[in-house]
């Protein structure tokens, strides 16, 4: 564990969870995270936009890697990934990954390159249109977590996907604030 943790902080990672996430997880690790932002005096702005994103990836974990969703809960649903925060220089980053259905390769890529070629305006633009329309039928929540992710990122969304099975892949991005 020693070595784990001598690596981790050599790589600037400041939060590394692994394993289930239910929505009191990410209001737990969210209010943690942004407590400890506003605590080491990274500025308001930097400590919102970090936690935004921080929650958006945790709640599409939760929606696209549904694991578990039962009466047993009180209908809350556990999806299983990694999330990480790190510090790179001067700049933050959040990356998550989880299994999610191959047959959802093509929506979430359509979605991420979409909102990758877009410009601030045109995404502030797209993100207002997006909330008149409402979310589409496949989308878990109200469709806007990329568009935001994106809004609040200093370069485009890194991403990929690798295979493990024939339905399911491994799906990883990564945001830089």
């Amino acid at each position: 564990m020693l070595s784990f943790y001598e690596s981790m902080n050599r790589e600037g990672v400041v939060l590394y969870f692994n394993g289930p996430i239910s929505q009191s997880v990410v209001e737990g690790v969210g209010d943690m995270m942004r407590r400890k932002m506003e605590f080491e005096q990274n500025g308001m702005q930097l400590a919102r936009k970090v936690f935004s994103v921080l929650v958006e990836q945790m709640q599409n974990i939760i929606c696209y890697s549904r694991d578990t969703c039962s009466p047993e809960l009180g209908d809350e649903c556990i999806g299983t990934g990694q999330i990480m925060v790190g510090r790179s220089d001067d700049q933050f980053y959040v990356a998550c990954g989880n299994a999610v259905r191959r047959d959802r390769e093509d929506r979430i890529r359509e979605r991420l390159d979409t909102v990758n070629r877009m410009s601030r305006d045109e995404l502030k633009a797209y993100y207002k249109e997006q909330r008149r329309l409402g979310p589409d039928q496949e989308s878990c929540g109200a469709g806007l977590g990329f568009i935001e992710m994106a809004r609040k990122a200093s370069r485009p969304l890194q991403y990929r996907f690798d295979p493990i099975d024939e339905s399911t892949s491994f799906f990883a991005v990564k945001v830089h604030i």
